[in-house]
């Protein structure tokens, strides 16, 4: 349990972030303030240090873009510690800080989690899924050589759908699965 209660949070992070940045930009509490107001979210230098000094228990979806932005940086380098620790994604799960990193970033599934629907919310263009970025012999992406290879078999255009769940393995198109296709195996995933 002391790994639970020594593991840094989302909020406590972002403010520790916060300071450090500003610190390297040079910037005063005040500036970081107007740079924040200039962006649509109203701050100024007593917001700046009740965050810094932990008396700002919260920090919204909009002010952690509008640091993003302020600072330079993606909001994952924000949210989540640029160096390996425990890091608390709930009350009682804790991680290590590259693997929230990568479940941020949408690459990753954290344990527990349903893997089918966490690649199903990923549109076709940014699955990272080991396939999406290998390539076949002619040099084409493993996703355009299965979007023809299914063009070919059956004379017609593969949903999204039916790709991503062909794709992960989860399932092979029926109009794929015939006499010589029929003991395929699904892609290396």
């Amino acid at each position: 349990m002391d790994h639970i209660e020594s593991a840094a949070d989302p909020v406590a992070t972002i403010s520790k972030r916060v300071k450090q940045l500003r610190t390297r930009k040079g910037w005063t509490g005040a500036d970081l303030g107007q740079q924040m107001t200039a962006r649509g979210i109203r701050w100024d230098r007593s917001i700046v240090a009740n965050l810094e000094n932990g008396r700002r228990a919260t920090v919204s979806v909009n002010e952690l873009l509008a640091l993003a932005r302020v600072f330079d940086v993606a909001p994952v380098h924000l949210l989540v510690p640029v160096h390996e620790q425990q890091f608390r994604v709930a009350k009682d799960e804790v991680y290590p800080t590259s693997r929230v990193r990568a479940w941020v970033r949408g690459e990753s599934p954290l344990p527990g989690t349903d893997e089918r629907m966490f690649r199903s919310e990923v549109p076709l263009d940014e699955l990272q899924a080991p396939v999406q970025g290998r390539l076949t012999v002619e040099g084409r992406s493993v996703r355009d050589h299965m979007r023809a290879e299914y063009r070919a078999a059956t004379g017609k255009e593969i949903s999204d759908d039916a790709l991503l769940n062909w794709m992960t393995g989860h399932e092979t198109p029926k109009e794929m699965v015939d006499g010589e296709q029929e003991h395929r195996e699904a892609p290396e995933r």
